[in-house]
């Protein structure tokens, strides 16, 4: 990232913090409150001391008042310091909130290709890690700055006034420590980069091995999946380490050089103390504590630079998907499909995936209305990517697509979707209860309504066996019920969706032959009076289809029902074949 990137980084952040304007100005007003009553505090002492060690003078009446305003000074400075912490906070939380959300919705909307290209762990880590560092890196990066500067232009103000000479040793050793500051910042950000990579890689790491469980249970993989995370974690380790070691040096580096000038300040206090009777005792315990209090900012500005160099680490990764273009344009108009709503239409469609060998090629067909057209063909023939374009999960790279005439890219993204049912080999359902499932589908669906979708879709017996009916909450991805019976709840969601176009990907793939006469059975009230894709293998599924097109390396090889291709004797008569003797063995 080039220094003008960076900026830019700071500039984006600083917008999402300026929309609470008066956040935070409340936090910058409390903060220099907090500052100007802690660079007067030296000076009151100071007075006290000297009261104290002038005899004369000296009365416990007036060491009671310094000391009780001394006292009251600290007070008020650390009420101001809560209210401070509070509107801080209270503002990093609404940023976070706001660039999460804005992630989030950006997730929504990008394309299936960019999940294709990423991991989904290192995904959230960018979304919940990744945001709360940039985040840090800039908001308390300028609140801490401001009250470094504050503090830096206080202290320099009260030193000189009182005493330039011993003023001058306290900023001998300043030019070094920026000097350090800037090349640390420089390294750091480099090194934090590599350990949000890495963390990034030990989220997707945990990610996959949550969700692939029973796999690993399966394949007796846990020691496979141990070394991996012992790497990916070592890997962390190394890094976190590479960075924090710099540190390591820099921290106690820089706090040498500053005891150094209070080292200075101490040799020529003393003297002068010793030799020019209008330097007072007060005047030298005053000072070394503004040598001190000069020296702390110094040091938290060179660990505001570790922090932002880590927050632009972070930033980086946030904004490279919120710049992610969205591939799939959403036009929004029309919502109402002219013609013949149900009708689809492939014009010489083509699709390949960047640069790639074309995975569909030239693909021209038609679905009727209210018929049903089966996808067969060998993997890789083209069949899901088929589905996946008349869904616009992607579009295609020539040719048309057209539902009732208008072409697909012209159609509302969420109107096309509403009015298309996906049924696929991997059902996908929520951790909620089956009821919240359905309802995805329909929220407005009445009980009745729900019942009766679960009857068309065989789903009947084995619901109302469950504890709880349809309030019976299923687990993640319905991990507590059987493929089978997950497969028919998608069934029920589509049958209450009522959308006039179905897609079925692979429907019955997953399930035995007990469970696929249910299944065909749900199928077969799903596909009634609908415009209906399938995509299968099994004959069961496609054998009664109007049409059946037969694709091969993504070209449309043979078309025709199942009684004109078992006569042709062509690459479908031997698929059948093939398939029953798969069945008779």
């Amino acid at each position: 990232m080039n220094s003008k990137e960076k900026n830019q980084v700071i500039r984006r952040v600083s917008k999402y913090i300026l929309e609470h304007k008066l956040l935070f100005a409340t936090t910058m007003v409390l903060a220099c409150l907090m500052t100007t009553l802690a660079v007067f505090v030296p000076t009151v002492i100071q007075e006290v001391l000297d009261e104290i060690f002038d005899s004369e003078k000296f009365s416990n009446e007036f060491l009671f008042q310094g000391i009780l305003t001394i006292g009251i000074m600290f007070f008020l400075k650390e009420i101001l310091n809560c209210l401070r912490i509070r509107a801080n906070n209270k503002l990093e939380q609404k940023v976070i909130f706001k660039i999460r959300k804005d992630l989030h919705d950006k997730l929504l909307d990008l394309p299936i290709s960019f999940y294709d290209r990423r991991k989904s762990g290192e995904i959230a880590s960018r979304v919940v890690e990744d945001v709360q560092n940039v985040e840090r890196a800039i908001l308390d990066g300028t609140e801490q700055g401001v009250i470094a500067f504050l503090t830096l232009g206080g202290v320099t103000t009260m030193m000189f006034l009182q005493e330039p000479r011993l003023a001058f040793l306290v900023f001998l050793p300043l030019p070094i420590l920026v000097v350090l500051g800037f090349n640390y910042a420089k390294i750091s950000k480099r090194n934090w980069k590599a350990v949000r990579e890495a963390s990034g890689e030990l989220n997707s790491l945990l990610v996959e091995d949550i969700q692939g469980n029973r796999l690993i249970q399966a394949f007796a993989l846990k020691s496979r999946e141990r070394t991996k995370f012992d790497a990916t974690g070592k890997q962390l380790e190394k890094r976190s380490l590479e960075a924090m070691y710099r540190w390591s040096i820099q921290g106690p580096g820089a706090s040498f050089l500053s005891s150094l000038g209070i080292l200075g300040v101490v040799g020529m206090g003393a003297y002068l103390l010793k030799t020019e009777p209008t330097f007072t005792s007060g005047k030298f315990f005053a000072f070394l504590l503004y040598a001190n209090m000069f020296y702390e900012p110094v040091r938290q500005l060179v660990s505001i630079n570790n922090l932002i160099a880590a927050g632009k680490a972070s930033g980086e990764r946030v904004f490279e998907i919120l710049d992610t273009p969205v591939e799939i344009i959403n036009h929004k108009t029309p919502k109402a499909f002219p013609g013949n709503i149900n009708k689809i239409h492939f014009e010489k469609v083509s699709f390949s995936y960047g640069e790639a060998t074309p995975i569909i090629n030239d693909l021209s067909f038609s679905i009727p209305e209210g018929s049903t057209t089966a996808l067969v063909g060998p993997t890789g023939a083209g069949k899901s990517t088929t589905a996946n374009l008349l869904l616009r999960y992607y579009d295609v790279t020539s040719g048309k697509i057209s539902i009732g005439n208008t072409d697909l890219r012209k159609i509302d993204l969420t109107y096309l979707r509403q009015n298309i049912g996906l049924v696929s080999q991997d059902p996908f359902l929520f951790d909620a209860s089956i009821r919240e499932n359905l309802l995805l589908a329909k929220p407005t669906a009445e009980e009745k309504e729900i019942w009766k979708s679960l009857e068309m879709a065989s789903a009947l017996d084995f619901v109302k066996a469950l504890p709880l009916k349809e309030n019976t909450v299923i687990g993640e991805r319905g991990v507590r019920l059987s493929m089978g019976e997950k497969q028919r709840l998608t069934l029920a969601r589509a049958l209450l969706k009522d959308p006039p176009v179905i897609i079925l990907d692979e429907a019955t793939a997953s399930v035995d032959v007990e469970t696929e006469r249910y299944i065909q059975n749900a199928l077969e009230n799903l596909v009634r009076g609908r415009t209906t894709l399938i995509i299968a293998h099994r004959l069961s599924t496609i054998r009664n289809a109007d049409q059946i097109l037969f694709l091969e390396g993504g070209k449309l090889v043979e078309k025709g029902s199942h009684a004109e291709l078992i006569k042709l004797g062509g690459r479908y008569s031997k698929f059948c074949l093939y398939q029953e003797n798969l069945l008779t063995r």
